[in-house]
């Protein structure tokens, strides 16, 4: 009797899962039923959590960046309910002395994460996401932080090339939330 239980429970696990199977979408296959996604506004799924700041985006060709979020406040100061939206901060290291060409970024602090960095500019908060592998010593004659283009001249280690860049603010536009 009681392997009868255990055959038909085990039947039951498998014709559920089959059930459940989801369709891909720009972002990569969906998650199991139940797994926490990070949604746009226009209810797209942009990115999966690795903890409670930092979502794994894809960006092309099975092409997994992490990109971090933040809160969003009001005019008081107070934090949204539900609400983030894109964070920005970061540099990325260009080999051209107007930061046009040959893009560089420092690999993450989290194991087995790509190298990526975020960056507010213009046309929004752009995603850099750098190549797996070992990191290299580059020669770097230009800097692009939020405030604009900045030139200089040295020999950096430690640095990947940005294999894909994506808009995160068109892309992926906010209020983010999670689902």
């Amino acid at each position: 009797m009681k392997r009868l239980i255990a055959a038909a429970s085990l039947s039951a696990l498998f014709l559920t899962g089959s059930a459940c199977a989801q369709s891909t979408t720009a972002a990569g296959r969906l998650p199991s039923p139940g797994s926490v996604v990070l949604i746009d506004s226009t209810g797209k799924v942009a990115a999966r959590p690795l903890n409670e700041t930092l979502m794994l985006v894809a960006v092309k060709n099975g092409v997994v960046a992490p990109a971090s979020i933040r809160s969003l406040y009001d005019a008081d100061g107070h934090a949204a309910s539900a609400f983030a939206t894109w964070n920005a901060g970061g540099s990325v290291l260009f080999t051209s002395s107007d930061c046009t060409s040959g893009p560089h970024v420092y690999a993450s602090q989290h194991p087995g994460v790509r190298a990526a960095a975020q960056v507010r500019t213009p046309a929004g908060i752009m995603l850099y996401a750098g190549a797996d592998g070992a990191a290299a010593t580059v020669a770097i004659k230009s800097v692009l932080y939020e405030t604009g283009c900045a030139p200089l001249t040295v020999r950096q280690s430690g640095l990947f090339p940005v294999q894909a860049i994506v808009n995160l603010s068109t892309e992926y536009p906010p209020p983010l939330s999670f689902q």
